[in-house]
């Protein structure tokens, strides 16, 4: 399919394809403005006919004992929240390796150095969903999930608010809430609950 060159086509092409924008950007989702920002990032393309979001995202895996980290909410700069029950994740830029997002991700959101990371070799799961975004209601989404396990130094032992350093430039999201929990949530992902 041709290239989109700004938000009105993308837009335009969306809503002549029966997805209705216009309730987009309430209730913890996301906006036009922040599907083209992940479009024109290189987070995600599209195929048609009919309208597919094509992602793909590493989330990783930090184990502490029998209980791993988890995303629990989001906060948006215009102070919506979503409950979210999910590991560390980030969408992949294109030609990035899930490794490289994986440490963008940790860096990004959880403020860690390179050198208090380390990934577990043998700890590495790929899958694909096909869903609606719950991001952008009506657009039907193809997910790729890398999933790997890491070892993260510096973290906190209790649940943490942590900001989010990309928030305005490419991301609605001013912070999130994490905890350590003993299951995965029921939430988007590789693995919906964790074998301790």
């Amino acid at each position: 399919m041709k290239p989109f060159t700004n938000i009105r086509e993308l837009d335009l092409w969306l809503n002549t394809n029966g997805i209705n924008t216009a309730t987009w950007g309430i209730e913890g989702t996301k906006t036009v403005r922040n599907l083209w920002g992940e479009y024109v990032s290189g987070e995600i393309t599209f195929q048609a006919p009919p309208p597919l979001r094509i992602v793909e995202v590493v989330q990783i895996i930090i184990r502490r004992g029998n209980r791993v980290l988890l995303e629990i909410e989001q906060e948006f700069g215009n102070a919506q929240k979503r409950s979210r029950h999910q590991p560390p994740s980030e969408k992949m830029k294109a030609g990035e390796s899930y490794i490289l997002a994986a440490i963008r991700c940790l860096q990004e959101e959880l403020g860690l150095a390179r050198d208090e990371i380390a990934f577990v070799g043998s700890g590495y799961e790929k899958v694909e969903m096909l869903t609606e975004s719950p991001s952008y209601p009506g657009l039907q989404t193809k997910y790729t999930f890398h999933s790997i396990e890491a070892v993260a130094k510096g973290l906190p032992e209790k649940d943490f608010w942590r900001e989010n350093i990309t928030h305005l430039t490419t991301d609605p999201v001013k912070r999130h809430l994490w905890a350590w929990q003993t299951r995965l949530g029921t939430g988007f992902g590789v693995l919906q609950q964790v074998a301790v």
